[in-house]
């Protein structure tokens, strides 16, 4: 009789540990959510130049670039490089895009240059990256462009 009333005390302090051990976790997680900065607002824009890895404009803060070229074939003058597309930041509510529009965006146009084999290089910028969604969105474009690179050699 003692052993069975030990067991149910037991198993109500494990279920209450539980219990408690969740509810901290739902709260930690609701108040970072509460004190991070809003990216899904309209805060990013896509520019056609080319940003030196240190530059910094207060209309513009890059995230990642790549530079495309016009054909597979496609030979560059002295001092041109191709078209670039850079990601930026931009002031709330200036912006074209949301983060996942943004990443939806460049990820297809790294995967249609993949594909026509038009891909010549590309830059990060992980230290302009403050928010998480944005560090996410790094790594995960760089990742999409390594994949992509990697099956485009591999059907060269």
């Amino acid at each position: 009789m003692i052993t069975v009333v030990a067991g149910a005390a037991v198993f109500l302090l494990l279920a209450a540990g539980l219990l408690a051990y969740q509810n901290s976790r739902l709260i930690a997680e609701r108040e970072a959510a509460e004190s991070a900065v809003p990216t899904g607002l309209l805060m990013y824009s896509i520019y056609y130049e080319d940003f030196a890895h240190q530059e910094e404009r207060p209309e513009a803060v890059p995230l990642f670039q790549f530079t495309v070229l016009s054909a597979p074939d496609e030979q560059f003058a002295s001092g041109e490089r191709g078209t670039t597309m850079a990601l930026c930041r931009v002031p709330a509510g200036t912006g074209e895009m949301t983060l996942t529009d943004a990443e939806s965006w460049m990820t297809g146009n790294i995967r249609k240059a993949s594909v026509q084999g038009t891909l010549y290089n590309y830059t990060s910028y992980t230290d302009n990256a403050m928010r998480r969604g944005e560090k996410e969105l790094v790594k995960s474009l760089q990742t999409a462009l390594k994949e992509e690179t990697g099956y485009a050699n591999h059907y060269k």
